[in-house]
């Protein structure tokens, strides 16, 4: 975040409540302007620490040296906080994380992978398996209705309230550690308003957990002409134009700087009306997509568009059967390979089975093991996932 002020003490004012406290903030704070081009990697952005140390105390990691949240974390609640995240996290890591990236090393590339941009849509806070299935991008561009969110200050925090306040991350984070993916009806109520204000407190703290270190963090938006912009706040409501966060990172022992972006927009009619954020996306090159637990949103007419950019653009495409219908990636052409075991859709859902998919996962030596659980059913049913190249 760009500091318009002459000290980091009324730059700190940007932040608004995790929690639904009786507290009163302003709202984030940065200098507007208009870029050429979206952001690239190659921009160097100065480094404000108070965004890393932000990201481990959500996490339940000790923060440096001079962490403005020292104090807070010798309280017990903190303390009995860390080693509760840090249990969940160890637990989530090895049953879910571990495997996605072994799959990763099997059947993406591995260390040799070329990624560079990652599309996201439908993602929510999800940076957890976008890193997972691609370690190797620079930018990531995740997309979905939920608030881009702001961090609360560390002297809002209070050591009698504080198991209040952090109780906002513990729920935020539990469905994807639990479930591997966030439940819509839970990022309503957890990310719109009642517990946090937003991703940003959970993309920190996971981003963290996952071994990154948070360079800065930035609001922004897409002018009518797709290109990035710089914003002093972000709005309450979406608005026409997309609004959201930009994410600057890098892993721990390296100093790649890398670049996440959410965008708060709906990727349906939204699209149809304004499409400044497909110019935005195509400004950054050809993406590697993602597309999981996406609740069969690009099954209908009003997500076309978006459809027909993702197979329009995509390099690669890794979905499960929520994703673009199996019968249009053979009727483009596509290369698939097929991992795991299909069946029929959980409610709401079972009209979405795909007869076409279903054949093509019964016909031998076509599937491969996939080796974990994920999406909707995790734990309960196989999963499944595709890998679809382009022809």
């Amino acid at each position: 975040m760009i500091n318009c002020f002459g000290d980091r003490s009324s730059a700190r004012k940007f932040i608004l409540p995790i929690l639904v406290v009786p507290i009163l903030f302003t709202s984030t704070i940065s200098c507007s302007r208009t870029e050429r081009e979206p952001a690239g990697v190659k921009t160097a952005i100065n480094e404000d620490r108070m965004f890393n140390d932000d990201a481990r105390f959500l996490a339940g990691m000790p923060g440096a040296p001079g962490s403005a949240y020292s104090e807070l974390e010798k309280t017990p609640t903190w303390q009995e906080y860390s080693v509760e995240m840090s249990k969940a996290w160890k637990a989530a890591d090895s049953k879910r994380m571990q495997p996605v990236r072994d799959f990763q090393r099997r059947e993406l590339g591995g260390a040799d992978a070329k990624s560079n941009f990652i599309f996201y849509p439908f993602s929510g806070p999800d940076v957890v398996y976008m890193q997972a299935f691609y370690p190797n991008g620079s930018v990531y561009v995740l997309a979905g209705l939920e608030r881009p969110g702001t961090i609360l200050d560390p002297a809002a925090y209070e050591a009698a309230d504080l198991e209040a306040q952090l109780d906002g991350i513990r729920r935020g984070s539990a469905s994807l550690f639990e479930r591997s993916f966030f439940i819509t009806a839970e990022m309503s109520r957890q990310l719109r308003g009642q517990l946090v204000d937003g991703v940003l407190p959970v993309v920190l703290m996971l981003l963290a957990r996952t071994g990154n270190t948070i360079e800065n963090v930035r609001n922004v938006g897409i002018d009518h002409d797709g290109k990035r912009i710089e914003l002093e706040k972000v709005q309450a409501k979406r608005g026409e134009q997309p609004d959201g966060l930009e994410v600057v990172y890098h892993k721990e022992g390296e100093r790649k700087q890398r670049k996440m972006y959410y965008f708060r927009l709906d990727l349906g009619a939204g699209l149809e009306k304004n499409s400044s954020f497909l110019t935005f996306l195509e400004r950054l090159g050809k993406p590697e997509t993602l597309i999981k637990s996406a609740s069969f949103l690009l099954h209908w007419a009003p997500f076309v568009k978006l459809r027909d950019y993702i197979l329009a653009n995509s390099s690669r495409i890794v979905q499960d059967d929520t994703g673009i219908r199996f019968g249009v990636y053979t009727k483009q052409g596509w290369k698939l390979r097929l991992f795991g075991s299909y069946g029929r859709p959980d409610r709401p859902f079972e009209s979405r089975y795909q007869d076409e998919m279903r054949d093509a996962f019964e016909t031998l030596g076509l599937v491969k093991p996939l080796g974990f659980s994920m999406g909707y059913g995790a734990g309960r049913r196989p999963s499944h996932l595709i890998v679809a190249e382009r022809p």
